[in-house]
């Protein structure tokens, strides 16, 4: 093997290894995917190249998902049908092609060039192919050497190709089932809140006021994510309470409240039964500890200040504030004047002084 066949090698294992360190180290796609492009356009010396994918959805279109090289801000918005033009016939085939000349081939999408003014003569175009489809192409274009493109080229497009269509494939699992779970979550919450008209939508709105504060204070989004699900499923534990109590018409009286406070610790025992375990952690300590007082008045545990968990104390306020404006029978709901006043006034003893503070700032801007 020659010396520059043994360079060629190394550069092509040089770029596979850093896209496979990519998908180890980052989650997010479009870095993924941006990193893989320029890697293939570098070590193939190619003037531009395109990322085509399917809509995920019809699965009749790929689009341009990501371009780079002269001109490529004009692939915006632009389409394929699937089997159109070389990107969407190989898109459909499934089997890579390498053109020496476009313009002989009857394939080709001209109408690309002639809307963005680039000038395609030779390209390079592979299938992202995934376990059980082809979901799009990786498409290069015009060496800058003013040679053709090769066999050697080919094979790092291919792998290159097959390395882009799992991260994609496992995005789109990942993003259909955290889209899934979430639904999936509210539903229950409002089926939750169903059980009582008086408080339908409590938990999505708990769910709002918790994350106005979160983000003000700056959590992050994994943060966000877990305190999300814990304010939708704060009030689980009131599946556990019966409905003469649960529906009441009126204030409950003492035994009827030492029940009615049972629902935190049913809703801890709900969400500690579901598997794995330490993903449900935080969430099962919210549903716990929501009504735990920064004085250590609240229950079920009487524990006090910051040995409450951050996103208890943030829902102890969302939650207060929420039953404070709603209607229920025996009383009407406060105005959002008079229930922030309530939080101020019980701010450094129902309420954590500094959250409670973030709420009220938070509100004010509407």
């Amino acid at each position: 093997m020659s010396d520059h066949s043994l360079k060629t090698r190394q550069q092509h294992l040089e770029a596979l290894w850093e896209i496979a360190k990519s998908l180890q180290a980052s989650l997010n796609l479009e870095e993924v995917l941006d990193q893989a492009l320029t890697q293939a356009m570098q070590v193939t010396n190619a003037e531009a190249g395109t990322l085509w994918l399917n809509d995920n959805h019809t699965n009749e279109y790929i689009e341009p998902v990501l371009a780079k090289g002269p001109r490529a801000d004009g692939l915006k918005g632009l389409k394929l049908k699937i089997g159109e033009g070389m990107a969407g016939w190989v898109t459909a085939q499934g089997k890579s092609q390498m053109i020496a000349d476009v313009l002989n081939d009857p394939r080709w999408a001209e109408r690309f060039d002639q809307s963005t003014g680039f000038v395609t003569r030779s390209l390079l175009c592979v299938p992202l192919l995934t376990q059980t489809s082809s979901i799009g192409c990786l498409q290069l274009v015009n060496k800058l050497d003013g040679k053709l493109f090769n066999e050697d080229d080919l094979s790092l497009c291919e792998a290159l190709a097959g390395v882009i269509g799992i991260a994609i494939e496992n995005s789109r699992l990942y993003t259909d089932l955290k889209t899934m779970f979430k639904s999936f979550l509210a539903t229950l919450a409002s089926a939750i809140d169903a059980r009582d008209p008086y408080t339908r939508g409590h938990s999505e709105r708990v769910s709002q006021y918790s994350l106005k504060i979160a983000r003000a204070i700056g959590l992050s989004p994994k943060e966000l994510d877990t305190l999300e699900r814990a304010a939708f499923l704060h009030d689980i534990g009131k599946i556990g309470i019966r409905d003469n109590i649960l529906l009441k018409e009126a204030p409950l009286d003492n035994e009827e409240f030492v029940t009615m406070k049972k629902h935190t610790d049913i809703g801890q025992e709900i969400l500690q039964s579901i598997e794995p375990a330490h993903l449900v952690k935080e969430i099962a300590l919210g549903a716990a500890c929501h009504h735990e007082r920064y004085d250590g008045k609240g229950y079920p545990r009487g524990i006090r200040g910051e040995d409450i968990p951050l996103s208890a104390r943030i829902m102890a306020i969302a939650d207060t504030f929420d039953a404070m404006t709603t209607d229920r029978p025996y009383r009407k709901g406060l105005s959002k004047e008079a229930a922030l006043q309530e939080i101020i006034r019980c701010t450094g003893s129902q309420f954590d002084p500094v959250l409670a503070a973030v709420f009220l700032s938070e509100m004010k801007k509407g």
